[in-house]
């Protein structure tokens, strides 16, 4: 692979790519931050921190949000009650809470 200072990369739409840039991959919505790009001879890669993966840049896109805002959303912490409303909104959603007549299977 070729070092990452003299390579010229762009997302899926063109939009220039660098050490740094936000992005998202777009087959599983991954976000994160570029840390590195190597080229070999299958093509362009970045390195993105959220999965430390190598992507091609062509199945990534150049995100609007800052850098700050995504290393924020992946270093908040969930708490017991978050978790909770959460499941208690999801339920809501369902359009009912009563779990009478619903068995739990094991598995094994």
């Amino acid at each position: 692979m070729v070092d990452s200072d003299i390579i010229e990369a762009s997302d899926i739409n063109g939009t220039p790519i660098q050490i740094g840039t936000a992005v998202k991959y777009i087959n599983s919505d991954t976000e994160g931050i570029v840390t590195d790009i190597k080229k070999d001879a299958e093509g362009v890669w970045a390195l993105v921190d959220a999965k430390d993966l190598y992507y091609k840049v062509e199945t990534l896109i150049v995100l609007e949000k800052s850098v700050t805002k995504i290393r924020e959303e992946k270093e908040r912490q969930f708490t017991a009650n978050d978790a909770a409303e959460y499941i208690k909104n999801v339920a809501e959603s369902m359009g009912s809470t009563d779990v009478k007549g619903i068995h739990g299977v094991g598995g094994g």
